[in-house]
């Protein structure tokens, strides 16, 4: 793969969740899931997602489920044929900073799939997660 390739913004379509023990998938984020990747070309790599479920709460005890329903990132990439190392440098969860996570990346027209490799997932399982995004149009 061409690292141009992944240049630009690309919006989420699905991300699906594998318990590796349970063998139990799930829609993790939900049916319809929000999110952004945004890949750069001097190598940065940004990244939001939400459950779809999130609304707006300015209540301390809803304060858990809005940061247990997201995930951000950011940090440096660089891609070796289709493994792609992510170095978190910033991130809404402090343990993930410093972190190298490799994916697995395919390129199918106008779709990005990342796979994970085995790791510790948002809900504290090891697991493996597969995300399909799509190229944002440009305006």
């Amino acid at each position: 793969m061409n690292i141009k390739e992944l240049w630009g913004s690309w919006d989420l379509i699905s991300f699906s969740h594998t318990i590796l023990e349970t063998k139990i998938k799930t829609n993790i984020m939900g049916n319809n899931p929000n999110g952004t990747i945004i890949f750069t070309e001097d190598n940065c790599v940004s990244v939001i997602i939400t459950n779809e479920s999130r609304k707006t709460s300015n209540k301390i005890e809803d304060s858990n489920y809005l940061y247990n329903s997201m995930m951000a990132y950011m940090g440096r990439y660089d891609l070796n044929g289709n493994k792609c190392d992510f170095h978190i440098e910033i991130s809404w969860n402090p343990s993930w900073v410093g972190l190298t996570l490799q994916r697995e990346i395919i390129l199918e027209d106008d779709k990005l799939i990342i796979n994970t490799l085995p790791q510790v997932g948002i809900d504290g399982n090891l697991s493996t997660a597969t995300l399909t995004w799509k190229r944002k149009n440009n305006i």
